[in-house]
This record gives structure tokens, sequence and C-alpha cells, in this order.
């Protein structure tokens, strides 16, 4: 983890692991879903509150051609647990989560591509450093990359934690109230870009 300053505003890494997840942060070889991480306020380690105004994820495109997926959202929510706990559904209520809308989007990875992907929030989010961030993305695109088994991927650090969830399906989103996939095997390495 590191801090580089530039102004009022910094950059803050969380994770610099290098495991390879296609499914992250979000998979593009189903229709609809959603995927959801946690990174802990001690993770984050800011002292007072700021606006946090984007989010980086360390992407590999693949060799053949750009990738976009439209119709995707991010949301963001403050929770005070560090894991998702056994029976999540996709509306995260077993975390009392209360999200805001801080990006609809469409979302391409470029061919060859080896380094960190911005999304600048339309929602700058205000983070209180006494709780977790969740970083929620729902996928509504609606198809799936074909023709390729080089599907952009995240590079990801694992730390034990179920700190990752997901729940994929085709044909349209899974339903609010459905159980995901808890997972402790890889997290996606971010930056978020902050402003004090």
């Amino acid at each position: 983890m590191f801090i580089n300053y530039i102004q009022n505003q910094f950059e803050k890494t969380i994770g610099n692991g290098v495991i390879t997840r296609g499914a992250f942060p979000m998979y593009m070889f189903y229709q609809f879903g959603y995927c959801a991480y946690i990174y802990t306020n001690i993770e984050i380690g800011i002292g007072q509150n700021v606006w946090i105004t984007g989010i980086r994820f360390n992407m590999v495109g693949d060799a053949v051609d750009n990738r976009t997926v439209d119709n995707q959202t991010l949301k963001l929510s403050q929770v005070n647990s560090n894991i998702f706990p056994p029976g999540t559904q996709n509306n995260m209520s077993q975390l009392s989560a209360i999200f805001t809308t801080v990006k609809s989007f469409a979302w391409t990875v470029p061919k060859d591509f080896n380094n960190w992907l911005e999304i600048q929030f339309d929602t700058p989010y205000n983070y209180n450093p006494t709780t977790n961030l969740l970083v929620l993305w729902e996928n509504r695109n609606g198809a799936y990359i074909l023709g390729t088994s080089l599907i952009p991927y995240s590079k990801c650090t694992s730390n034990g934690l179920n700190n990752t969830y997901y729940n994929f399906q085709d044909g349209s989103m899974p339903s609010l109230t459905t159980m995901g996939t808890i997972d402790n095997t890889a997290r996606p390495n971010i930056q978020l870009i902050i402003k004090i």
C-alpha cells in the first residue's frame, strides 16, 4: 500500500497481488450479475472524512481486441463488517448497506492493456473513516463476450478473508434476495482517488 499526494488529492492503493481473476471486477462471460468487495478502514487508513472521486482497478486486457460492456453501475456503501456474512444476498441487507450510485457507465478494457484503469465518479462519495467501504458493481449488459478465452482480468490479492462476493447469470439480473458466492481467495487490487 502507498499514498501518492497531488495537492489536496491523493491515491490510496490497496492490494499488490498478482493473482488473476477474469470474473473481477465484473464478469464479461455472463450477461448479468453482481460483484462486491469490502475494503477496511484500516486498509484505507484515512483519519478524517474525505471525498472519494474515483476508483482504479489493476486490469489486463486480452490480446485480441478492446472489450466493452454497457449498462454498468458502480455503487458505494459503508458497513461495519469486514467480511460478507454467511447467507449474504444480492441486496446486501445482511450488512445493512445503504448505497450511493457513483457511476453509470460503459466499461472498456483496451487490447493488450496492463495498468490501472480508472472510473471517475459522477457523484463524489463522502467517506467516513470509522467504517469499512463496500464496493458493489452491477452488470446489466445483457450480453457476454464471445470468441476468446483471453477475457480481460483483474490483478488481485488474497488475505484469506471472506471479503469478495459475486452472483452471475444469463437472461436477467439475479434476484435481490438470491444468495451469491462468498470468496476468500482473491479481491481486486484498487486505487482510491481521494480529495480532502
